[in-house]
């Protein structure tokens, strides 16, 4: 299955070509890697509207921080690895939610920007981030340790039903419950690999009609172990419409990525003018 997902990679649509690509800065190669194209949008949840409260979850484990690493294959046998011309994991992701957050600032006219929370073998909340201090507030981000999606599954909850208190209900053994006029959280998730504790995440989210959550998924160009991952994404989010799903390897086009994590996120078929216009660098409010 991974084989199969790896062979229908294709050329990202050239309309998304950018010059500022983590990818192209870094003259790490030249051009795109094949990507692996998502499955027509198709909204389930309703729209985004102004009350929803978007928050961004970034895994920080070690290996965001690793050096690519490409197998080398004699048929279907991995016999080695060799260093892989593409960015570190850590420098898309980067890439992507600077994107992400201008887009969102100009959609939702909200100036002051989206809350951050890492995690890995614990959870650390980073703060509030936007297009002004967005450089000054990665300087916290620290990586290293394990993928535990739950530790900032949680630290998330607690920062929106804190925001939302008075709409909520703290349960002594079950934690908080969303009421009928708590607003909705729209979740960006962002992994480079399996959590530990992925089904318990999944488990969770089944059980929740307050949340929806965009995954992001970043790999190693031709990884079997990236496309395993995705294909067990993709599988969640057919069977949990609260969860959608994008990926992409290596050499990534960006803007590509951005737009089809935004109509996710957004909740509906956002149009290449729309997002032209949204990833214009938002104004510098004071």
């Amino acid at each position: 299955m991974a084989r199969a997902r790896m062979a229908s990679a294709v050329e990202p649509p050239p309309v998304y070509f950018s010059p500022n690509d983590t990818c192209h800065v870094q003259h790490t190669s030249d051009g795109y890697s094949k990507q692996v194209m998502p499955p027509p949008f198709r909204p389930y949840d309703a729209p985004e509207v102004a009350t929803d409260d978007t928050m961004i979850l970034l895994d920080v484990s070690g290996s965001m921080d690793f050096d690519p690493l490409r197998p080398n294959y004699n048929q279907y046998l991995i016999t080695g690895y060799s260093r892989s011309t593409q960015p570190k994991n850590k420098d898309v992701a980067k890439a992507i939610i600077r994107r992400f957050t201008d887009a969102m600032v100009n959609h939702d006219h909200n100036s002051q920007g989206y809350q951050l929370t890492t995690f890995a073998n614990h959870a650390e909340y980073i703060g509030v981030i936007n297009h002004r201090n967005f450089d000054n507030m990665w300087r916290n981000v620290r990586l290293g340790g394990g993928t535990r999606v739950m530790t900032g599954w949680q630290k998330v909850k607690d920062l929106h039903f804190q925001k939302h208190s008075q709409s909520a209900t703290h349960h002594p053994v079950y934690g908080w419950q969303a009421g009928p006029e708590t607003p909705m959280l729209r979740l960006l998730l962002l992994l480079d690999g399996e959590a530990t504790d992925m089904d318990e995440f999944e488990l969770d989210l089944l059980s929740l009609s307050w949340v929806h959550v965009t995954i992001f998924l970043i790999g190693v160009d031709g990884c079997p172990h990236h496309h395993r991952h995705a294909n067990e994404l993709q599988r969640i989010s057919e069977v949990n419409h609260h969860v959608s799903f994008v990926d992409a390897q290596g050499n990534t086009p960006e803007r590509f990525v951005t737009h089809e994590l935004l109509k996710r996120h957004l909740g509906y078929d956002v149009s290449m003018a729309e997002f032209e216009e949204l990833e214009q660098p938002p104004p510098y409010v004071a």
